[in-house]
C-alpha cells in the first residue's frame, strides 16, 4: 500500500500543469515532446486511422516552434517529429525485410529507423531550418506561411528523391473528415497544404493569437460545404467479380506452381463468368510470360468471348529481354494480335528493381528478393478498353504515386482498375494504408476503383472514395459488385499541381509582406491587455 501511494504522489507532482510545462520546454523535454507528438501523428493512419490525431500532433508541434530560438533546435525537433512519424508508420518493412529478404530482426528495425530519418524527415528538417533561419524575427509569419511551404516543397522530395516514396503524406490522413473534401480540386498534397496551414493556426490562435482562428475555421467550413459536390456524371452500371485467390507468397514465387496458381483463379472465377461483364484478378496472378503463354491465353480468351465477358489480369510480358509487370485484357473487349499488354511504371526499389544490382546483389540475400529484376514501363502509355469504357490501370506501388494515376485521366476515362498483391506485407498495417492512399485517388478524380489482390484488401471504391464493398483479409473469394461507371473531369484532374503552385505563391507573397511590415508596438501591447 506504501508503495501505491508513493507512486500517486510520484505521478502528481510529475503531472502538475506548471511542473509539466516547465520539463517540457528544457532541451530534453521539447526532444521527448516531439518523438511523443510524432507517435501521436502515426495515430492518424492505419489502423487506428483517426485524421484528428494529426491535427493535435502538428497543431503541438507548431506550437514547439514558435517556441524555439536556435536553427539547429528547429531542424533536431523536426527530424524527431518526422522521423519517429515515419518509423512507428513503417514497422511493416520489418516483416518484408525479415520475412523475404532473410534480415535479422534488430537490423530490420535499424533500417527502417535510418530511413525514416535520413530519407522521410531529412527534407522536412532541412527546409524548416532554412525557413527558420530567414523568418525567426516573425514567428507568427513564420508558422503560417513558410512553415506550410517548407513543408510542401519537402513533400515532392519524398515524392521524386531516389524514385520516391510518397506512401506517409499528411493527407492520407483524410480519407475520412472534412478535408478530405478538398481531394477532387487540389489532390492529396493540396489536403497536406490545408493541413499544414489549419494547424499553425489553431497553434497561433493557443498562443493568444486569436486573429488567426478565422483562417483554421474556414478551412474546416469550407471542407464541410465541398461535401459530395459531383463533378463527374455516373453511367449504367456494370457487373463486375474481384477474384481473390489468397495464394501464399511462397507458392506465388515459385514458378512450378503455375499451374495451381491458375487452377485457384478458375475454379473461383468459373461460376461468375456468366453473369459478370468484367473479371479481374490480381497483380501477377498468371506468374507466366504473356507473349509465351499463346495456348493458355488463347484458351482463355475463347472461353471469356463464349460468355461475353472480360479479364483483366496481371501478368508478366518480357520483351527484348526486358521483363515488365503488367496488365492485360483477355476475352471480349480483346484482340490478342493487336493488344499491348500495359506495363508498370513505377517499380518498387528492392523490391521489384535493385538499384546498383551489379555492387548490391553479391553482398547478400537481402538484394536477392523474388521478382527483381523487372524493367520501367513507357510512360506514354494508353488506359484500359473494357467495352465502352476506359479503365487508368494500376498495379499495386503505383498507386502512391498521384500523378502517375492522374497522368491517364481524361474526360472520356470512366473508372480505374488497381491489381495488387499485398501479400508482401503479411498481418501489418500496411494493406489498410496502402488502401486508403488507393482511396484517396478515388477521390481525386472522382473515379471509382476496383481493387483486385491476391490475399486482401479486394475492394470497390466508388467516386467519393467510399468502400462500397470488400473481402475479408487472408481468405480466398470472389467480390461481385455492380461497378458504376463515370464520365467527366474534375478540377485537379484538369489542373493538377498547378493550384498547389498558385496556393504556395499566396503563401509566399503574404509571408514577405507580413516579414516588411514593421510591426506596431502599441497596438501589440494593446492587444495583450485585452486578451483574455
Amino acid at each position: 500500500m506504501q508503495f501505491f501511494l508513493k507512486l500517486y504522489f510520484i505521478l502528481s507532482a510529475l503531472l502538475d500543469g506548471k511542473r509539466l510545462l516547465a520539463i517540457v520546454k528544457t532541451p530534453l523535454g521539447m526532444c521527448v515532446s516531439s518523438i511523443v507528438l510524432g507517435a501521436i501523428m502515426s495515430l492518424s493512419i492505419a489502423p487506428v486511422e483517426k485524421w484528428p490525431f494529426a491535427v493535435i500532433a502538428l497543431v503541438f508541434f507548431m506550437m514547439q516552434l514558435y517556441t524555439c530560438k536556435f536553427v539547429p533546435q528547429v531542424a533536431l525537433l523536426t527530424l524527431l517529429f518526422f522521423g519517429t512519424y515515419g518509423t512507428i508508420s513503417l514497422t511493416w518493412l520489418n516483416f518484408v525485410m525479415e520475412g523475404f529478404g532473410q534480415v535479422p530482426a534488430v537490423l530490420s528495425y535499424i533500417i527502417i529507423f535510418g530511413f525514416s530519418f535520413a530519407y522521410v524527415a531529412a527534407p522536412y528538417a532541412f527546409l524548416n531550418m532554412v525557413v527558420f533561419y530567414f523568418t525567426q524575427k516573425k514567428k507568427s509569419v513564420y508558422l503560417l506561411c513558410f512553415v506550410p511551404i517548407a513543408f510542401i516543397l519537402a513533400d515532392y522530395i519524398i515524392y521524386y528523391y531516389l524514385t520516391g516514396f510518397p506512401w506517409l503524406y499528411a493527407g492520407y490522413s483524410c480519407v475520412e473528415g472534412p478535408l478530405k473534401n478538398y481531394a477532387p480540386f487540389i489532390g492529396v498534397r493540396g489536403i497536406n497544404t490545408a493541413l499544414y496551414v489549419l494547424s499553425a493556426a489553431l497553434a497561433l490562435t493557443a498562443l493568444r493569437k486569436f486573429l488567426y482562428l478565422p483562417i483554421a475555421a474556414m478551412i474546416l467550413v469550407v471542407g464541410v460545404f465541398l461535401e459530395n459536390i459531383p463533378q463527374v456524371e455516373k453511367l449504367p452500371t456494370i457487373t463486375a467479380s474481384l477474384v481473390q485467390a489468397n495464394i501464399t507468397q511462397s507458392v506465388h514465387n515459385n514458378a512450378a506452381s503455375a499451374n495451381e496458381i491458375f487452377s485457384t483463379y478458375w475454379n473461383l472465377t468459373k461460376p461468375k463468368i456468366q453473369n459478370s461483364k468484367i473479371v479481374v484478378w490480381s497483380e501477377s496472378a498468371l506468374p507466366v510470360d504473356y507473349y509465351s503463354s499463346a495456348d493458355l491465353i488463347g484458351d482463355l480468351d475463347t472461353v471469356f468471348k463464349s460468355e461475353k465477358s472480360d479479364l483483366v489480369t496481371g501478368i508478366f510480358s518480357s520483351v527484348q529481354d526486358k521483363l515488365y509487370n503488367s496488365i492485360v485484357r483477355i476475352g471480349n473487349s480483346a484482340d490478342l494480335a493487336k493488344d499491348l499488354p500495359y506495363q508498370k511504371r513505377k517499380l518498387v526499389p528492392f523490391g521489384e528493381i535493385v538499384p546498383f544490382e551489379d555492387y548490391l546483389r553479391p553482398l547478400g540475400s537481402i538484394f536477392v528478393i523474388p521478382n527483381s529484376s523487372f524493367s520501367y514501363g513507357a510512360d506514354d502509355q494508353l488506359p484500359v478498353r473494357i467495352r465502352d469504357n476506359k479503365f487508368i490501370p494500376a498495379i499495386c506501388y503505383e498507386a502512391i504515386f498521384p500523378e502517375v494515376i492522374s497522368s491517364m485521366d481524361s474526360a472520356e476515362t470512366n473508372g480505374i482498375i488497381m491489381v495488387s498483391n499485398d501479400s508482401w506485407f503479411g498481418p501489418t498495417q500496411a494493406p489498410e494504408q496502402h488502401l486508403n492512399i488507393a482511396r484517396m485517388r478515388a477521390m481525386e478524380l472522382q473515379k471509382p476503383m476496383l481493387r483486385c489482390t491476391n490475399s486482401g484488401i479486394t475492394a470497390y471504391i466508388d467516386e467519393n472514395g467510399k468502400v462500397v464493398d470488400r473481402l475479408p483479409q487472408d481468405q480466398e473469394g470472389v467480390l461481385t459488385v455492380q461497378f458504376a461507371p463515370v464520365k467527366g473531369q474534375t478540377f485537379y484532374s484538369k489542373y493538377g499541381t498547378f493550384t498547389l503552385f498558385i496556393i504556395m505563391l499566396i503563401l509566399l507573397g503574404f509571408g514577405i509582406y507580413g516579414l516588411k511590415k514593421k510591426d506596431d508596438a502599441s497596438k501589440e501591447t494593446l492587444s495583450k491587455l485585452i486578451r483574455p
